[in-house]
């Protein structure tokens, strides 16, 4: 059984605290040899694009196979901290359903599908960083600047509805940038060095100057097929977080509200913590 700490469960394996994150970096010509990967494989080339992580330590972590199992324990937390929770949604415009032509159809709408989270977080990075993440996906700590999903097949997550990948990322936080530049920098950067080219930004659900969430769909390409993602930028403390969910075009409305509150979940704990 994981060992817990206070109400939170504890994920095993290496854990590093975030206030080391902040501590030196190395030059990006180290990182500039190394080709990024596509987004079929490993999501490791979003943090060495980035290129403002603390460097990546050797981190000898046994990867589960096969989907992973809910989340249990202790009952959801509720928290909040500066700047995570003061973006206000965003509804965006219906759209004008057209007057049919002749013969046309129309597709039909996404069922509706209330956001459904694990009820216990996980927690990270020396747990000091605690995230909900949707129905049945288990997040694993890969380095201490990243945690991912493994599951070839995705995990079935809200309304039978597949979350394909999640990543979470922290870096240090630049004060002078607002959460509005960390996201492109994300998606015209770091994304498009992990194979997610010729994206389609959507809306964004949360924007304020410390969080902002959006969506980027993308087709097919270079042997992957078509996905839609729902991207979290959110600045707490001294870090900057960014979580990536994947899923696929077609249910990515159905999991939305999961994703946002999977998000919004997302907190730090204070440095004197």
């Amino acid at each position: 059984m994981a060992p817990r700490i206070g109400q939170f469960r504890v994920k095993t394996g290496a854990h590093t605290s975030i206030a080391g994150l902040a501590r030196g970096r190395r030059a990006w010509e180290k990182f500039s040899e190394i080709m990024p990967v596509m987004r079929i494989g490993s999501f490791t080339s979003i943090v060495l694009s980035l290129g403002l992580l603390a460097p990546l330590a050797g981190c000898d972590k046994n990867k589960p196979d096969g989907a992973a199992q809910p989340p249990t324990g202790a009952d959801a937390v509720a928290a909040t901290t500066d700047g995570g929770s003061d973006g206000s949604a965003d509804t965006g415009d219906t759209g004008d359903a057209g007057d049919g032509g002749d013969g046309g159809t129309t597709e039909p709408a996404a069922p509706k599908c209330d956001a459904k989270v694990a009820d216990t977080p996980t927690a990270l990075f020396g747990d000091k960083v605690l995230i909900r993440p949707p129905l049945n996906v288990e997040l694993v700590e890969e380095n201490p600047t990243m945690a991912q999903t493994y599951a070839s097949g995705g995990f079935v997550s809200a309304c039978e509805a597949t979350v394909d990948k999640m990543y979470l990322l922290v870096f240090p936080n630049d004060k002078k940038k607002d959460a509005s530049v960390y996201m492109t920098e994300t998606i015209d950067g770091a994304l498009v060095a992990a194979g997610y080219k010729d994206g389609t930004r959507g809306k964004n659900f949360v924007e304020s100057a410390t969080q902002v969430d959006t969506s980027v769909e993308y087709p097919a390409g270079d042997g992957a097929p078509p996905a839609k993602v729902y991207v979290s930028v959110k600045k707490l403390y001294d870090n900057t977080l960014v979580t990536v969910f994947v899923t696929r075009p077609a249910e990515f409305d159905v999991l939305a509200p999961t994703f946002q509150e999977s998000a919004a979940s997302l907190i730090v704990l204070p440095p004197d913590a």
